[in-house]
């Protein structure tokens, strides 16, 4: 099979995969074998770039014997807005979820919170995480403070 891309759509390729590599590797400190897959695909992909007009964009380094974005398509950052974006919505929303269902735990006890129904646990959970969710589209981080005991 094959499949035509455009030009304009190779370049929208290029940012797709740089997001699911930073997705699935950003906080690795080792090679996942998990993401191999994945990594072999976007290699197979990058290796067009010259083809489609975009070797400022892709380079090819044969001591590593693999395909890299190049300084000027990272300094472009069309796929960091992305990434930016999702990282600060996954904190606060992480945050709040973690904070409620501390909360949760603290009100009903480990044991009964244990025997809950998931559906009602995860419900109870953002019942009380959108108290936090208010708190910080209002204040950010300024009220966070942590208390030791």
């Amino acid at each position: 099979m094959k499949i035509n891309i455009t030009k304009k759509e190779y370049r929208l390729l290029l940012d797709v995969f740089s997001i699911a590599t930073w997705v699935m590797n950003s906080h690795k400190y080792e090679p996942d074998p998990k993401s191999e897959p994945y990594e072999t695909l976007e290699q197979k992909f990058l290796a067009f770039a010259k083809e489609f007009g975009f070797k400022n964009l892709v380079e090819y380094d044969k001591k590593m014997g693999k395909y890299y974005h190049t300084a000027e398509y990272e300094e472009s950052e069309s796929d960091m807005q992305f990434i930016d974006e999702f990282e600060d919505d996954s904190f606060w929303e992480k945050l709040g979820s973690n904070l409620a269902k501390r909360d949760l735990i603290n009100e009903i006890g480990l044991d009964e919170f244990k025997k809950m129904e998931s559906l009602e646990r995860f419900r109870k959970i953002d019942e009380i995480a959108e108290k936090y969710y208010d708190e910080f589209d209002k204040n950010g981080i300024k009220n966070i403070v942590v208390s030791k005991k």
